[in-house]
């Protein structure tokens, strides 16, 4: 039988994964919030640029301690990846052909891709948090480390370039061109 640390256990790459991403989302709004101000706007509240910060920073600060902590800190890192799943769901629904700017980009718009994504990671986040740290297991292992390190970071990159060019795939293999 499968305990649930078990379970957290063959989660830490995943899990790490989503924390990076979430972490990543959070410095791009941070550093240009207009983009994503544009976004929730378009979505519908009506959030000063402020509060656009103030959720990078939330997005920032749990994804680094869910990185770093892991355990109960998960049901944070879910928490920001639901709300962001109900945003993308408004986004596609109300408009759809406006940039998401979830990661930084200016023109990359919502996709249902962006929905699946927020919801396994939240799904991944919720399912880790009876674990602890998700390094932990790796400690004195450096080889081992090094090499769940750069694998957990290609995962985060694939996940980018789903969420950035294939909008931008899909638009241009409608149009014929690449």
């Amino acid at each position: 039988m499968i305990l649930g640390s078990d379970i957290a256990r063959s989660l830490a790459g995943p899990f790490l994964g989503a924390c990076a991403l979430l972490a990543i989302a959070g410095a791009a709004k941070i550093l240009k919030p207009a983009p994503a101000r544009a976004a929730v706007l378009a979505a519908g509240p009506r959030i000063p640029r402020s509060g656009v910060v103030a959720f990078g920073f939330v997005e920032l600060g749990t994804g680094g301690a869910g990185a770093l902590l892991g355990g109960r800190v998960a049901f944070a890192v879910a928490a920001c990846y639901l709300l962001l799943a109900v945003f993308a769901v408004r986004l596609l629904l109300r408009a759809p052909t406006t940039p998401c700017a979830c990661l930084g980009s200016s023109n990359a718009v919502v996709t249902r891709t962006h929905v699946a994504v927020n919801v396994a990671a939240a799904c991944i986040a919720i399912a880790a948090a009876s674990g602890g740290p998700p390094l932990a297991p790796l400690g004195g292992r450096w080889l081992a480390g090094a090499v769940f390190v750069v694998l957990v970071a290609c995962c985060v990159r694939l996940a980018v370039l789903a969420l950035e060019e294939l909008p931008r795939l899909g638009v241009a293999a409608k149009e014929g061109t690449t």
